[in-house]
């Protein structure tokens, strides 16, 4: 009776020839994971650049450079007037005029994961002076 649902009428999980899937009818499930994070580093606050987009491995900026990451997380501080532009490179990072910025734009309090290995290849710059980023990375 454990397979019976509804009106009498048994129902399994099978694959595209018919067949039963799993032992016992269940969906197999993975419980650990081999590329879990193992470490998670934050840095201190910083004032992005403004002017020339820098990467986040920029002495002004965190001055890491990483090359393990997993995930890069970045967040701007909820008390920022302004904005930061987050790209790939100086070309692709403006933080200009509505019309001509380039990149991803963060306002204050705002949160953007990347799937990233390498804080090379992560750059930005402010709208203005004294707009503060949170950086971490995950490992």
């Amino acid at each position: 009776m454990g397979n019976v649902i509804g009106g009498g009428t048994g129902r399994f999980l099978t694959d595209e020839t018919g067949d039963p899937i799993g032992a016992e009818n269940r969906l197999p499930v993975e419980t650990e994971q081999d590329d879990a994070f193992s470490s998670w580093v934050t840095y201190p606050d910083f004032a992005a650049e403004t002017g020339t987009s820098q990467a986040l491995n920029h002495a002004n900026h965190t001055g890491a450079s990483i090359t393990t990451a997993k995930e890069v997380l970045i967040q701007t501080d909820d008390a920022n007037t302004g904005f930061i532009m987050v790209g790939s490179s100086q070309e692709t990072t403006v933080a200009g005029d509505a019309g001509s910025r380039q990149g991803v734009k963060l306002n204050a309090g705002e949160t953007l994961i990347l799937a990233i290995s390498t804080f090379a290849n992560v750059f930005i710059i402010g709208s203005a002076s004294t707009q503060y980023v949170q950086v971490a990375y995950f490992a």
